[in-house]
């Protein structure tokens, strides 16, 4: 196929599971270029999702009138478009939200791309991609971000990051977006400037999730950084609902519908509107996919919520009790059984649960293998809740009177009992309330990994944990990203940030690192013989005015043939 020349074949490729017939798809490009008015690129570009030989290209091609609509794909070497490569055509129409994504193939390795679509005579934004290498080991450099609430603030995180040019792809690990209504956990002064979501209700239906990511993706440091980086993502709990499980959710109920439909419909959009791979829904909800980075590194995106994870337990409903020994007071009744945390430990958390699934941790072992054997010294996981176990402290000698705490009183009241128990704070986390899965996965990086980087979010703030095994060896370091915009620690706890992050610290020997202050992302640099992290926050996300500073730094050395993996800290 030459460059200019429109690949007719590659047209199915672009419909995913909205698809319109070829002959359909033609007249409605003809339609569109008899009349350049009629489609507009309303939600920018973005692409992810790269391999060496191809990425993943998306836009929103709105029509005037309802209709199927159809648009060309150009990707060039340079920006003008002197030098095409590859050009084809897209279908949509309102089945897929009037979504389009195209796998552009036949790419050369490691390299930059230029991309756009048109519509007759109207044009998208000019996007900017890039491949990873088939083979060598040449570094790169990946950004993570993670929990970017619309109502809490500013993307003042996305537009920093859209405006370096050293990032090769940008890791998105999960809260891309937020399901609940204005109000119930955003800022109202930021809502009264704007930051209000649409629909202004919970998101339950099809309808409301496209209309959710549609308001996200309206923002303009968001589209930016879409256009400017490849993303690869995977989604946490509220992409559907929060502490989503497979067969359920803490914020569903029965009123709210059945589940399974609305999990459908909130992975159906997710599929619509993310430059994710396969271009549909894959009818089993899987997202779990892995990329090789050269000789390098193999980069393993999994899901730990929707895909495979068990219910997680619960202090209030799975607390196991014993007889008070209290004597009852003249006239009440027997005194209330009091909790028994040792058999909540030994026998409640260590159940038998998994939060990958028999099958996607089968596929993990086999990926692990493979990137053994090819040599990768590296194997990044990228994934959602954090594997490490967080045991919190007391927050009461932490507080700050300046602040007021998120939580409830109950809750605060609750923390120093687990602190006394050695409990963990987050039992929907791998070192939470999965800790046999958590063990397998530690065995599997112990026989099939040569050195392991696991990139998490969720939590809100900067972390970095050493994973080590029952033996005591280290067999990966965790590092946290902090959010885009939620509130972390220092607000659900109303703490003095850098006193509550030495106490953790201090009741958490793994923690390695700890910024509990600061909205922010982190990039992780890869080299043959090094990964080196480092923390970037943003001073304020309630004004569009904004400092930006680089953080701690971690630097962990890959082991040789006589040393250890080690790791080491820079404030």
């Amino acid at each position: 196929m030459s460059a200019d020349t429109v690949n007719r074949r590659r047209l199915i490729a672009g419909l995913g599971g909205g698809a319109l017939t070829v002959a359909a798809a033609q007249s409605a490009a003809s339609s569109a270029q008899a009349a350049d008015a009629r489609v507009r690129f309303t939600h920018g570009v973005a692409s992810g999702d790269p391999l060496h030989d191809a990425v993943v290209l998306w836009t929103r091609a709105e029509p005037d009138k309802p209709g199927p609509v159809a648009v060309e794909w150009d990707v060039a070497e340079d920006e003008g478009f002197k030098t095409v490569v590859r050009r084809g055509l897209a279908a949509t129409d309102a089945a897929r939200d009037y979504t389009v994504k195209v796998d552009a193939d036949g790419l050369t390795p490691g390299r930059a791309y230029f991309y756009r679509f048109r519509a007759g005579k109207t044009a998208s934004p000019v996007g900017r991609t890039r491949t990873f290498a088939r083979e060598g080991q040449a570094p790169v450099r990946l950004a993570l971000m993670s929990c970017s609430n619309y109502g809490f603030g500013y993307f003042n995180v996305y537009r920093h990051c859209a405006a370096r040019d050293d990032i090769d792809a940008v890791l998105h690990v999960g809260d891309y977006i937020y399901e609940y209504a204005p109000g119930v956990y955003s800022d109202k002064e930021m809502e009264a400037k704007g930051r209000a979501v649409e629909p202004p209700r919970e998101i339950t239906t099809l309808a409301d999730y496209r209309q959710r990511y549609a308001t996200y993706r309206s923002d303009a440091d968001l589209q930016d950084i879409h256009r400017r980086h490849p993303f690869i993502t995977v989604w946490d709990d509220h992409e559907s609902a929060n502490d989503a499980y497979k067969t359920g959710a803490e914020n569903h109920s029965p009123t709210e519908g059945d589940w399974a439909q609305r999990k459908a419909a909130a992975v159906q959009a997710y599929f619509e509107w993310m430059p994710v791979r396969p271009l549909a829904a894959d009818p089993a909800g899987r997202l779990y996919r892995s990329f090789d980075i050269g000789g390098l590194a193999t980069l393993i995106m999994l899901d730990t919520r929707l895909y495979g994870r068990d219910r997680p337990p619960n202090y209030t409903t799975d607390m196991p009790t014993l007889p008070n020994p209290a004597k009852p007071a003249a006239g009440n009744e027997k005194p209330a059984p009091i909790p028994d945390f040792a058999k909540f430990k030994t026998d409640v958390l260590n159940a038998e649960r998994t939060i990958l699934g028999a099958e996607q941790e089968a596929w993990l072992t086999e990926t692990l293998k493979t990137s053994k054997a090819r040599g990768a010294p590296w194997q990044i996981i990228g994934q959602q809740t954090i594997i490490a176990t967080l045991v919190p402290v007391d927050p009461a000698p932490h507080m700050d009177p300046a602040r007021t705490a998120m939580v409830g009183p109950d809750l605060l009241k609750f923390v120093p009992t687990l602190e006394k128990n050695d409990l963990p704070l987050l039992l929907d986390t791998w070192g939470g309330g999965y800790p046999a899965a958590r063990k397998r996965l530690l065995a599997d990086l112990r026989a099939h990994a040569l050195n392991t980087v696991v990139l998490t979010g969720d939590i809100h703030n900067a972390w970095a944990f050493a994973l080590k095994d029952d033996t005591g060896e280290l067999r990966a370091v965790e590092l946290v990203t902090s959010s885009v915009t939620s509130p972390g620690f220092e607000t659900y706890m109303g703490a003095k940030p850098d006193s509550l992050a030495s106490a953790l610290k201090a009741k958490n020997p793994h923690l390695l690192y700890s910024e509990i202050a600061s909205r922010g992302y982190m990039t992780l640099a890869v080299a043959p013989d090094a990964c080196t992290s480092e923390w970037v926050f943003v001073d304020t996300v309630k004004s569009k005015e904004f400092t930006a500073t680089t953080g701690g730094r971690l630097s962990i050395a890959a082991k040789t043939a006589t040393t250890p993996m080690t790791v080491k800290v820079s404030a």
